[in-house]
């Protein structure tokens, strides 16, 4: 019944989001409502990377600031099911790069489809109103749909790659009647509410949705929407109407035309952006380095593996030696020389490590 519990607070709210990823996440949370079971790397193969991205400031004193994966204010539910950015967690790093006199400019590193609207209201405000303090950037790399655009908005510009896109202005919730499903399970769930709450739990999802009650949710809906694009209005200085006529209606755009409508102010990568702040972007570590090299399914060198090691706080010497008695899994078949190669078990023992550090 947890789940069951968990779709009934995925139903209350409304979202900022693009409709694939929320049907996604829905279609997961019914599955596991029904019981269904995944094991740890089916999990993965269905969510985005959980790990918490950290804030990056590159030697030239810019502050990163990742907005990727479901927006929520707090990433407690939304985080097991599809990793994110938690609102709260993001003005707090916000508030620190403003007050930080090293960093020079702000840029939010947008990759996200959207998510709820609890907390975005509050966070896009905060990121207007500090205009002025110091430049902030948001450079969509490469989606920034709803929620995610709401926030955009708010800064002195957009800045989107090439192969970016960015949109999908607008609000929905979603109710879906599960009681067939439950009838179907021999579940019979039952209601008791006090005499005055005459409208408590009527948007539950163990019965069908009155056309009371989804007038309510509509109107709520509405509001949301009202608010989001007042707020790209003021964001993007210009009229409500401009807003609603040509902004897309909820529809996305790519980088060309998201400038040409006013949506965006050029068209440029990460490494652009930070050229015009006179930095190149900020150096990935080691693990990561090496992370991306098996992705691509390269080996890393064993000064890379070396490196790795240091990274994860081995002293010198030590990390040394490790690398120095594991060059057996860099032997070639046809003899004792060091090659660029390893075996199909120690690469994977050598990116199991690595994936655990840092």
């Amino acid at each position: 019944m947890q789940y069951l519990r968990i779709l009934s607070a995925f139903a209350g709210q409304p979202w900022a989001m693009q409709p694939e990823k929320l049907e996604a996440i829905s279609a997961f949370l019914m599955f596991k409502a029904r019981g269904g079971t995944l094991s740890q790397d089916e999990v993965q193969a269905r969510i985005s990377d959980r790990r918490a991205e950290q804030t990056v400031k590159s030697p030239g004193g810019i502050a990163v600031l990742p907005v990727s994966g479901v927006i929520s204010q707090r990433m407690g539910m939304m985080q097991d099911i599809s990793g994110g950015t938690s609102t709260d967690a993001l003005s707090q790093q916000f508030d620190a790069a403003l007050a930080d006199d090293t960093v020079k400019a702000i840029i939010f590193a947008h990759d996200s489809p959207g998510g709820g609207t609890y907390g975005v209201d509050e966070l896009a405000t905060k990121i207007r109103d500090a205009r002025g303090i110091k430049p902030i950037v948001a450079q969509v790399d490469s989606l920034c749909a709803s929620a995610a655009y709401y926030l955009a908005s708010q800064c002195d510009e957009i800045v989107v790659t090439p192969g970016g896109e960015a949109g999908s202005i607008g609000v929905y919730s979603v109710h879906e009647d599960i009681s067939k499903m439950l009838e179907k399970e021999g579940i019979t769930p039952t209601l008791i509410k006090a005499q005055n709450g005459v409208h408590k739990a009527e948007t539950a999802n163990i019965n069908p949705l009155s056309a009371e009650a989804h007038d309510y949710l509509q109107q709520r809906v509405n509001l949301a929407e009202d608010a989001f694009i007042k707020a790209v209005a003021d964001g993007r200085k210009v009229t409500q109407a401009q807003v609603r006529d040509n902004f897309g209606k909820g529809r996305m755009f790519g980088a060309q035309e998201l400038v040409k409508r006013g949506m965006a102010d050029r068209v440029g990568t990460m490494q652009d952006t930070l050229q015009r702040f006179g930095v190149s972007a900020p150096r990935l570590g080691a693990s990561a380095n090496s992370r991306r090299m098996f992705a691509a399914g390269e080996n890393p060198s064993l000064s890379q593996i070396e490196e790795v090691l240091r990274e994860a706080g081995f002293p010198i010497a030590l990390a040394t030696a490790f690398v120095s008695r594991g060059k057996g899994a860099l032997q070639s078949e046809s003899g004792p020389d060091e090659t660029r190669t390893l075996s199909p078990d120690a690469k994977a023992s050598l990116l199991k490590f690595i994936a655990g550090l840092g």
